[in-house]
């Protein structure tokens, strides 16, 4: 393991408390001692505001999955040997593409990271401030132009001395969040359950075969599950913030695995015809289930059936007659969650700043987040919004830079050919074979496209496919060598009159069996769809010729 290069152990006495800051290998070596992980246990059962996310088998198991990510960093309490006090933290190692921080080696975070909603100390009721000043007083010695980030607090958390205290006030930057609760205690909860919008998804579902609820229990299971939910989830999560969780990293599937094993995923699966249609891993704490892990659903025609939304009320009825007391749907600002929410509160993201112009950046973040809220904005989304504004600016300018404004002129146009009159071709003689295998709805084929230098970005491609997807079309895919060659839209409602294919994709590489790729794909429509002729929208040229070649004609 790679450690920070800095002496391993620090005591500060604090009056009674005796403060000890370890990192690296001292610090797992202390999670092996069997004294230490009582008193944790204990602590941990003990705090008021504590969350399952600072509990043992949560922190130990990140820390092992993730120690060539992040290093560990404890500070700890004791009176008279006596564990009193625990801040657990971590310490993004430089140069790891995991953690993908500006400037990571001069943040440190929460243990669990995006892995853990809620980041906080454990102490006692009567030393919870005490014992945090002490902590952040050592580990800003130790780093001293290091920030300290705690990615949300509980309500219940002791933050006055981050308000008040002359030495911490300065540096401390608090900002609120609403946080939407299922109260499962709420002796009228069960309103929720007889929504009328409830029944009518669910009775949709129901038309399309066997719907089925299960809580997976079994290892096994949970992984071969993990596999087609893990491929859902980063499509959607691609389409919606352009990240690939799974994908680019493994170690979050481990880590699951590693949770699931210690009791501490509730996971459960909501089916159509033994296909899952939405999943949801939600970590399991005092009386509390977290939203978190994973929150999934089929994008095939989602806008009609809604899965998800099934799901998350199906999954409130469950943790009722479990006894669980609340289900946590976490912050973030999400309307559908306030739509299954019967409360709410707040908790709270804390920064303890360690440079000038960090501080001020964090400052000007908070009073846009104050601003967009009081004109009933979602801060979440604006902020989205923007970044994907940059990042598809810049994809644009990198595009010309390496390929010349002449050879995109093409894509540069592609929005003024569309408004010209619609050309659309025909065959007949669709079922013939060609040698090219067609995928139909296959979302790790979508995952695979690649920008190639062309106009269009992996997120734009990635947000059509899912809105078309919602809106119930169909793709029909050849990739080859896990890239996306080509890809063509099929939407029954617009080939009333006959199959249409539209929205047709060619990666630089497919170039040469796109022809024979449209007609494998008319072929396979026109075999399941049983139509005795295919249209085709052409977008262009190069598909206007593929078409030709392909065995299609205008059709007049």
């Amino acid at each position: 393991m790679q450690l920070i290069t800095h002496e391993n152990t620090v005591t500060h006495p604090t009056g009674t408390e005796e403060i000890e800051l370890l990192t690296g290998e001292q610090a797992i070596d202390l999670l092996s001692d069997v004294l230490f992980a009582s008193e944790w246990d204990a602590l941990y059962q003990s705090c008021p505001w504590a969350t399952v996310f600072q509990s043992r088998s949560f922190v130990e198991n990140w820390y092992r999955v993730y120690q060539g990510v992040y290093s560990p960093l404890l500070v700890k309490a004791a009176v008279k040997g006596k564990l009193t006090g625990l801040l657990t933290m971590a310490v993004p190692l430089p140069g790891q593409v995991q953690s993908k921080l500006r400037n990571s080696s001069g943040r440190i975070v929460g243990a669990g990271h995006f892995e853990a909603e809620y980041q906080v100390w454990l102490a006692h009721e009567h030393n919870g401030s005490t014992f945090i000043k002490a902590a952040l007083a050592a580990v800003s010695s130790r780093f001293p132009s290091y920030s300290v980030l705690f990615r949300f607090l509980p309500p219940n958390t002791p933050l006055q001395w981050a308000k008040e205290d002359p030495s911490w006030k300065g540096r401390c930057i608090l900002q609120s969040s609403r946080r939407p609760l299922m109260d499962l205690k709420d002796p009228e909860h069960e309103k929720l359950f007889r929504k009328g919008e409830y029944r009518n998804k669910l009775n949709r579902l129901k038309r399309l075969g066997n719907v089925s609820f299960e809580r997976i229990t079994d290892l096994e299971r949970f992984v071969s599950i993990l596999e087609e939910v893990a491929v859902q989830f980063d499509f959607r999560q691609g389409a919606m913030f352009n990240k690939n969780l799974f994908r680019d990293n493994p170690l979050k599937a481990v880590f699951l695995q590693a949770m699931f094993r210690e009791n501490l995923l509730h996971v459960t699966v909501l089916k159509v015809n033994e296909e899952v249609k939405a999943a949801i891993a939600a970590v399991i704490g005092k009386d509390w289930v977290h939203l978190g892990g994973i929150n999934v659903h089929t994008p095939f025609h989602a806008s009609y059936y809604s899965p998800g939304f099934v799901h998350f009320l199906t999954l409130g009825q469950q943790l009722a007659q479990e006894g669980t007391a609340v289900f946590d749907l976490t912050p973030g600002g999400d309307a559908y969650k306030d739509r299954i929410a019967n409360k709410h509160d707040h908790v709270y993201e804390l920064t303890i700043t360690g440079t000038r112009a960090f501080h001020t950046k964090k400052v000007l973040k908070k009073f846009l987040h104050e601003r967009l809220i009081t004109a009933g904005l979602r801060p979440m989304s604006v902020e989205l919004s923007v970044r994907k504004a940059v990042y598809i600016i810049r994809a644009r300018l990198k595009a010309i830079k390496s390929r010349g404004t002449l050879s995109l002129l093409p894509s540069l146009l592609r929005d003024s050919l569309h408004a010209q009159p619609d050309r659309f071709y025909i065959i007949r003689e669709s079922s013939q074979e060609a040698p090219v295998a067609v995928e139909r709805d296959s979302l790790e084929a979508l995952l695979s496209f690649e920008a190639a230098g062309g106009w269009q970005t992996r997120w734009e491609f990635l947000g059509e496919a899912m809105r078309r997807l919602e809106a119930g079309e169909h793709c029909y895919t050849w990739r080859r060598e896990g890239r996306l060659l080509c890809c063509a839209w099929f939407s029954p409602a617009l080939g009333q009159a006959g199959a249409t294919l539209r929205g047709i994709y060619c990666h630089p590489d497919g170039r040469a069996g796109l022809a024979a790729f449209l007609r494998a794909a008319a072929g396979q429509v026109a075999r399941e769809e049983g139509h005795g002729q295919v249209l085709a929208l052409a977008e262009g040229t190069a598909t206007r010729r593929a078409l030709e070649a392909a065995g299609f004609e205008e059709k007049v």
